[in-house]
């Protein structure tokens, strides 16, 4: 595991170089060029993501999964709201407003998307329980990887300086998707549990994401950083907030890996960067 954000990341440890000013389209490529790298990046190639879609899990397993996972994906909005208020540019502000209204499922609070998780996680446990199961039934540790995503995503994501931001906003985005159909697939080792009308319509969260929704942030997240980041000082502010969260979800990843039981499950040997880097 890493050394702790604040040691690790301060952003006065950033290289200085002389200040280089770039066309939008030269800063777009370079950014782009940056959020493609997630897919090499532990954070999405982990012993996590091999295991979780290699076999079905112990209920035990499976409950720390879900705390852990809740805890750091149900902030999202407020991550969001937190960088709009950073933000002066007016397209990157509706950009990040599309967002967050995707997020908080356009006003229905019963389609917000940490309500849409909490539910198929609900269900998911109440399965494999064999009884009703809410959330707040759930037993398994709060990790301090856990921990330190959150409160310390939040800390870049509301950086005085919103390139930083921005960044940490490209980080999540382009690890979101590969994300989400890794963790899909993974689910389907619980199909056996639901008849399959009922497996589909409880993983509304994953379809939701992985069809239009996500796609959309990855490339609303490359024109928003560009609207900001217009020179060569801005880009590595930039990659600081990318690098930063991308190590932090490493970390948690890493750790929540460490915490299941490791005789039971044989990771799978393959790259997930082959099965999840868009053509």
């Amino acid at each position: 595991m890493s050394e702790p954000f604040t040691e690790l990341h301060s952003v006065h440890n950033l290289p200085s170089r002389e200040r280089t000013q770039l066309s939008l389209q030269d800063a777009h490529a370079k950014i782009e060029a940056i959020a493609s790298s997630c897919y090499e990046h532990p954070a999405l190639n982990n012993t996590f993501y091999s295991c979780w879609r290699d076999c079905a899990w112990p209920v035990a397993d499976v409950e720390l999964f879900a705390r852990n996972f809740y805890a750091h994906v149900s902030p999202t909005a407020d991550r969001l709201a937190t960088l709009f208020l950073r933000l002066t540019d007016a397209g990157a502000r509706t950009e990040t407003v599309e967002n967050l209204d995707d997020e908080l499922g356009h006003g229905d609070p019963s389609k917000t998307h940490a309500v849409l998780l909490r539910n198929m996680l609900e269900q998911l446990l109440s399965r494999l329980h064999g009884k009703p199961v809410v959330f707040s039934d759930i037993d398994g540790p709060l990790l301090p990887a856990t921990k330190r995503l959150v409160r310390d995503g939040m800390t870049l994501f509301g950086e005085p300086r919103p390139e930083i931001g921005c960044g940490a906003l490209l980080a999540q985005e382009w690890h979101a998707y590969p994300q989400l159909v890794l963790l899909y697939e993974g689910m389907r080792n619980y199909m056996d549990y639901f008849s399959l009308e009922e497996f589909h319509v409880n993983s509304e969260y994953f379809y939701l994401h992985i069809g239009a929704t996500e796609k959309e942030h990855k490339m609303h997240s490359i024109s928003t950083a560009a609207r900001i980041c217009r020179d060569t000082t801005q880009i590595d502010l930039l990659k600081h907030g990318y690098d930063s969260y991308l190590g932090l979800l490493a970390d948690y990843w890493e750790e929540l890996h460490s915490h299941t039981s490791h005789t039971w499950h044989k990771p799978l040997h393959r790259s997930t960067s082959q099965v999840v880097r868009p053509l």
